[in-house]
């Protein structure tokens, strides 16, 4: 079993965004290959509880066909969202195409769900159907698209071509890199590295 990255985006369209690890090789690192997979990070993620988990864990394997052809919409919908959020962080732009992309999984999310009580306040909440975690993201990108976090999403400032999505919750807004410990440190041991060849060739 493969280890798992670390969840770095602080929020779940982002974190799903993120399981596509190096984008800019030629063969990129796709941690959501079956539904299960898809399934294990969302729960991993705090989108799913346990037991939602288990429920569409036992769906999947009742109709292995229904959970394939499922993940190949979630896995469509995820490059929707890193493109429209890594537009956005970059450039400043959202692509339209992909705008729509995402606006059509929230919509077919809203006919599926109801809105009920809960603890004071009111929330949306669907039946565990084999489309749940893709709904969720696209619940997830809609809120976070609309919300005044949207301009605090920007992509790992790493020089080795990781392009994580992160949402920057520090005071100033200085975060860089999708997490110190990987990309932060690697880039800080570089700048040494550099500095001491720099001093040595004076």
């Amino acid at each position: 079993m493969q280890e798992q990255p670390e969840l770095v985006g602080g929020a779940l369209c982002l974190d799903v965004a993120n399981s596509v690890d190096g984008r800019v090789l030629e063969t990129p690192l796709d941690y959501l290959t079956t539904y299960v997979d898809l399934v294990d990070w969302a729960t991993r993620a705090g989108a799913l509880s346990h037991a939602e988990a288990e429920a569409l864990r036992v769906r999947a394997d009742a109709d292995p066909t229904a959970a394939r052809d499922e993940l190949a919409r979630a896995r469509a919908l995820r490059e929707s969202v890193f493109a429209l959020f890594h537009g956005h962080a970059t450039e400043g732009s959202a692509d339209a195409e992909h705008l729509a992309r995402v606006q059509e999984a929230y919509t077919e999310a809203l006919r599926h769900g109801r809105l009920e009580p809960a603890a004071g306040t009111m929330r949306w909440t669907w039946e565990p159907d084999l489309a749940l975690p893709r709904w969720l993201v696209a619940q997830s990108a809609v809120e976070l698209a609309t919300s005044g976090s949207l301009g605090r999403v920007k992509a790992c400032a790493s020089q080795d071509g990781c392009q994580y999505l992160f949402v920057d919750t520090s005071k100033n807004g200085s975060r860089r890199w999708c997490s110190m410990t990987d990309c932060g440190n690697q880039a800080k041991s570089k700048r040494l590295t550099a500095r001491r060849r720099a001093d040595r060739t004076r």
